[in-house]
């Protein structure tokens, strides 16, 4: 039987899939008909499966979906006393950090010399790359109570403010014993305040209406949290009685003691990612000064691959607490939401940080009437068409091609005309290029059609620095 066949049309870009064999709910779908058409049965069948878990009342495919591991990425999962380890993945609470450079306009980065300076500055102050540590950051966090502050804490061990990340921190247990995963443990300190490597990037952007300066981090809770997740992903299918080869199927009661202690260790990597895109802005901050003269000033932070309990907005109007499972998908908490409150944001909604290819750029949203349609959920990019390893194979034939389109793109932001994409590569990694992802504002639009969020912010990249695997 094809699932994607089974799924419903019931709107022009909402499809539902109904509750079929294993599934606890029906599944909800949001995609366009050109992106409908463009998944695979593989993705339809593991958002079946996604909502076969148990414990599961609800299941979304978000529009930059496709296949991943135990559940779709660009998937949302809501669960009552469940955790799905995949719905965190093994980069535990990755995401995005926007600064905003008052006074930086699109002119004063035209010169791509100057952009490729501003690169070289950063590298000096901020190491990229897999395995790669900071070089300058990590020195002030010596000592293992600080990184303990950092584990339980996240941003308020740091000193930011509440209302400049979507949380500061997820509290844990008092007794939860952060050295039982040695991997995890060795790898946190050398690597804060790092980026790592894959599609983990720093990039300066301009807004093409305003001709603001932005700078977006994406990052996540490097080994520590991969070391974090692999250790549970080994565990939980020992207690599943799951083969190990299948461990990324593995599923945990919360009320269970490997439950418990896989959620204290999952939300001390949460509380690790957000610190480290924190620190990561120090770095920043001084490469602009040197440079240009100005200081950015942190927007928002954010992540895209977490589970967090949270109030679930019910259709009748009702609420419950829940735990969202976001794996590659955004939160939405539009005005108004009961956990906004007392917040900065509780007017408006927080802003939502959505990063897409280093050639098509990114955005900023903030949700709308209709976000409870998707569990309050928007995507987290643009979503890939082409996996890695398939990306390299395949467009290595075109690497000059793409090379050129980097360096002679030339866009009109702001009422200035900017050449190129200024990179600190020799060549434009080919797994990252703009061949390799589905076209943002064609996922983006999907979100304003059904009111689920609206674009604040349309944003171009100009300089990207990415880490090398």
């Amino acid at each position: 039987m094809s699932l994607k066949y089974a799924a419903q049309p019931i709107s022009a870009n909402h499809y539902v899939l109904p509750k079929t064999g294993t599934m606890h709910t029906d599944a909800h779908a949001f995609l366009s008909e050109a992106l409908y058409a463009e998944t695979d049965e593989g993705t339809w069948r593991q958002l079946h499966d996604a909502a076969s878990y148990e414990g599961v009342i609800g299941a979304y495919l978000m529009p930059d979906c496709h296949a991943g591991y135990g559940v779709p990425v660009g998937s949302v999962v809501v669960t009552e006393d469940t955790v799905i380890q995949g719905g965190s993945g093994y980069d535990i609470s990755c995401g995005v950090l926007y600064m905003r450079v008052p006074e930086l306009h699109a002119s004063d980065v035209a010169d791509p010399a100057k952009r490729k300076l501003w690169i070289d500055e950063v590298e000096k102050r901020v190491a990229t790359g897999v395995g790669a540590a900071a070089p300058r950051l990590a020195p002030k966090l010596k000592g293992s109570k600080k990184l303990e502050s950092v584990l339980r804490y996240g941003a308020k061990a740091i000193g930011v403010s509440a209302d400049k990340c979507e949380r500061q921190f997820i509290e844990i247990p008092e007794d939860t014993d952060l050295d039982l995963i040695e991997k995890a443990r060795n790898k946190a300190l050398p690597q804060l305040a790092s980026v790592g490597g894959g599609n983990h990037f720093i990039e300066m952007q301009v807004d093409e209406r305003s001709g603001e300066v932005w700078v977006m981090v994406h990052c996540g809770s490097r080994g520590y949290g991969w070391q974090t997740a692999n250790y549970f992903f080994y565990e939980g299918a020992r207690v599943r009685g799951i083969p190990t080869a299948q461990r990324e199927k593995s599923w945990l009661r919360l009320d269970e003691p490997l439950g418990k202690q896989y959620w204290a260790h999952h939300n001390s990597a949460a509380n690790y990612a957000v610190a480290n895109r924190h620190l990561i802005v120090q770095g920043i901050q001084d490469s602009l000064e040197k440079v240009f003269k100005r200081r950015g000033e942190v927007y928002y932070e954010i992540s895209h691959n977490l589970v967090q309990e949270e109030t679930l907005l019910l259709p009748d109007g009702t609420t419950k607490r829940g735990f969202v499972h976001r794996k590659g998908a955004t939160r939405a908490f539009p005005a108004g939401h009961p956990d906004l409150d007392g917040t900065a944001w509780e007017e408006t909604g927080h802003p939502c940080l959505i990063p897409g290819s280093m050639y098509h750029g990114a955005a900023i949203l903030f949700a709308g009437p209709g976000a409870t349609k998707s569990a309050c959920s928007v995507n987290h990019g643009s979503g890939r068409i082409l996996a890695r390893g398939a990306a390299k194979r395949e467009l290595s034939p075109r690497q000059a091609q793409i090379d050129l389109e980097m360096a002679e793109v030339v866009r009109d932001l702001g009422g200035v005309a900017i050449t190129g994409i200024v990179g600190n590569t020799k060549r434009t990694p080919l797994d990252e290029c703009a061949h390799v992802y589905k076209n943002l504002d064609a996922v983006l639009g999907v979100l304003e059609a059904e009111e689920i969020a609206k674009v604040a912010h349309r944003l171009y990249p100009v300089a990207n620095l990415k880490g090398t695997d």
